[in-house]
């Protein structure tokens, strides 16, 4: 029987998201100082910043 190849980097977890408003966003980013490094984690819909390491593939 020959196996499948595991696919190590799939992830396979799913999160609960909430969209924000605009007003929210706004008083967070004036809270964090119009600084993206201040700004909470839980706040962000999706995170561009954080390089993931995909880019060294290149």
């Amino acid at each position: 029987m020959e196996l499948l190849f595991a696919e190590s980097w799939r992830i396979k977890m799913v999160e609960p998201i909430r969209k924000s408003t605009r007003e929210e966003r706004e008083q967070w980013i004036k809270a964090a100082h119009y600084n993206v490094f201040q700004h909470p984690a839980e706040q962000a819909y999706i995170d561009l910043l954080i390089d993931s390491g995909a880019g060294e593939l290149a």
